[in-house]
C-alpha cells in the first residue's frame, strides 16, 4: 500500500525531531503526498485544520482539541478517533480499558499507600509517573525488575500489526532500549481489541513483568513514539490507508 501515490496535504501534529515519523514522512513524501509537521503545543487553527486532506494526531494536547473538533466537523478525517483518543487521555479511563480486554492491571487508591507505590496525574499529558511521588491517583508498585515491556499496534487498513520491546523503566532513570521480546498471545489479541473496539489506527500499552511472570498493563498510550519497532511502513501504509477515497 506505501507504494501508492497521490498528492494529499498531511498534518502530523508531532515534533520534527521524532526519528520514527521524520522517516515516515518521508515515506509519504515519496508516495507523492505532502506531509507538513505541526508541533503539537502550538495549537493548529480551525484554518489549517480545513486546508489539510488528513490530520496524524499522533499526539493531542488540550491545546489542539478546539481545532480537531473543527476538522471533525468540516469532514476532514483524523488518522485516530478523536473521540476515542480523548477518553484515553485519561489514564483511568485507559487503564479501565485495558482490564476490560483481559489484561492485567496493578490496583490503585486515591491515597498514598504506606508501601511503594507509583504516582500518576489523571491525564497523559503534563506529567510523567514518578515512583512514591505525589499524583492524582496512586497505583500499586508491582514487584519487578527495572524494566518496562512496551507493546504497540498499528492497523494499516488490512492487517493489525503488533511488536514489543524491554526498555529501561523511566521510573529510575532514562530510558533505554534493551531489546525485541518474543510477543504473548494474550497481549497480541488484546491489543488488537482495543483498536478494534475504539476504532483506532494506532495504540501503545506499557507492561511489567511481575515476580511469578504475569505482565502488567501499567499505561495505554496513544501518543506512542513506536521508536525501535520496526514500524515505519505499518504507520506509513496505516496513513495512506486513512485518506479519503483510499
Amino acid at each position: 500500500m506505501s507504494g501508492a501515490t497521490g498528492t494529499s496535504n498531511i498534518g502530523l501534529l508531532c515534533k520534527r525531531n521524532k526519528p520514527v515519523f521524520t522517516e515516515v514522512a518521508g515515506r509519504l513524501r515519496n508516495a507523492g503526498h505532502r506531509v507538513r509537521f505541526f508541533h503539537p503545543q502550538s495549537g493548529l487553527s480551525p484554518r489549517q485544520a480545513a486546508d489539510l486532506s488528513l490530520i496524524v494526531n499522533k499526539k493531542t494536547l488540550p491545546v489542539a482539541l478546539p481545532a480537531l473538533w473543527c476538522a471533525r466537523r468540516s469532514a476532514t478525517p483524523l488518522w485516530n478517533n478523536l473521540q476515542a483518543t480523548i477518553v484515553l487521555s485519561s489514564r483511568l479511563v485507559g487503564l479501565r480499558a485495558a482490564s476490560k480486554m483481559g489484561l492485567h492491571t496493578p490496583d490503585i487508591s486515591f491515597e498514598k499507600p504506606t508501601g511503594e507505590y507509583v504516582a500518576k496525574g489523571a491525564y497523559v499529558w503534563g506529567s510523567d509517573p514518578e515512583l512514591n511521588g505525589a499524583g492524582d491517583f496512586y497505583q500499586e508498585l508491582i514487584p519487578t525488575e527495572p524494566v518496562d515491556y512496551k507493546y504497540y499496534a498499528v492497523n494499516d487498513g488490512d492487517r493489525t500489526h503488533v511488536e514489543g520491546r524491554r526498555v529501561t523503566s523511566k521510573l529510575y532513570g532514562r530510558k533505554r532500549f534493551l531489546g525485541r521480546v518474543q510477543r504473548e498471545p494474550t497481549i497480541t489479541a488484546a491489543l488488537r481489541n482495543l483498536l478494534e473496539r475504539f476504532d483506532l489506527r494506532g495504540i501503545g500499552v506499557d507492561f511489567v513483568k511481575g515476580e511469578a511472570g504475569q505482565y502488567w498493563a501499567v499505561d495505554v498510550n496513544l501518543a506512542a513514539g513506536y521508536r525501535d519497532t520496526d514500524l515505519e511502513a505499518a504507520l506509513t501504509d496505516s496513513i495512506i490507508g486513512s485518506l479519503p477515497g483510499e
